[in-house]
């Protein structure tokens, strides 16, 4: 359950430089691995895919692994002691969605399903071949909620039409969504002379004014991985939808602690 050399092979005809996913494609296999979701959306076709699709297919496997575990009686095993025995009360049986009109006549999406059947993966994936504007309804409701979401067609526009349309689609209890090449290099004057910098993108600077606004009330967390070597294609920024549980308390840290463990620790640092 790894990303070989066979595999790397085996993708290497769908990578495009000018798309800049040499090392998104491995960072999303990562991330769907970590959060193994029931359902997976991808619009933009291309290099990124078959690292979906296998990451899938890893976790189909994992899983059944787990639930193995779980069905036994040792009580010290330690694979046994890191499980959530709730996540195993419903199946596992992921599906990958991935939509793409292949409008973008530089992409490799036409040539992704050729790599999907060769990699024995095109059994986890459904390509809508269609513009994803208007089609949010037409998706099978019983692949819904989108637990990760992988974003990657078009500018400022398309990036706003996805969002009014697909965001309600997502699991509130977690739900990822992973947007791309969300900040830009500009050159500008700073303190007098002229620098060149990554600058947050407007999309990802909203998404931040957003969730900076609602303050405690907020249901969503944003976070941003740059790649400060690229000029452009360079960034990704990540939105997770906040549970209840999972969002921030209006409590001090050194209170918490003394009520779970009964002492109370040093005051943690101010970050600036």
């Amino acid at each position: 359950m790894s990303l070989d050399a066979d595999f790397y092979k085996a993708v290497e005809p769908l990578f495009v430089p000018g798309m800049g996913t040499e090392h998104v494609g491995p960072l999303l296999y990562s991330m769907v691995r970590m959060i193994r979701p029931r359902t997976a959306l991808e619009v933009g076709l291309g290099y990124t895919s078959p690292f979906l699709a296998r990451a899938l297919k890893d976790n189909l496997e994992e899983d059944a692994a787990d639930r193995k575990v779980l069905a036994e009686a040792a009580e010290d095993d330690q694979r046994r002691v890191v499980l959530r025995k709730e996540f195993f009360e419903l199946p596992y049986a992921p599906r990958l969605i991935a939509i793409d009109n292949y409008s973008d006549n530089d992409t490799s999406a036409p040539r992704v399903l050729e790599s999907l059947y060769g990699l024995g993966l095109d059994d986890l994936v459904d390509v809508h071949q269609v513009d994803f504007r208007g089609h949010a309804g037409k998706l099978d409701r019983a692949l819904l909620p989108l637990d990760f979401v992988w974003f990657d067609a078009g500018g400022p526009l398309e990036y706003i039409d996805f969002l009014k349309e697909y965001w309600p689609l997502l699991n509130p209890e977690h739900g990822q969504l992973v947007l791309h090449f969300t900040y830009w290099n500009l050159t500008g004057m700073y303190q007098g002379r002229e620098v060149s910098n990554m600058l947050c993108g407007s999309i990802t600077n909203e998404l931040k004014r957003q969730q900076t606004s609602a303050g405690f009330d907020a249901r969503f967390e944003v976070l941003s991985l740059l790649e400060p070597h690229k000029g452009r294609q360079g960034s990704v920024t990540l939105v997770r939808k906040l549970a209840p549980i999972s969002m921030c308390r209006d409590s001090d840290f050194r209170d918490e602690m003394a009520e779970i463990y009964g002492a109370t620790p040093p005051p943690m640092p101010v970050l600036r």
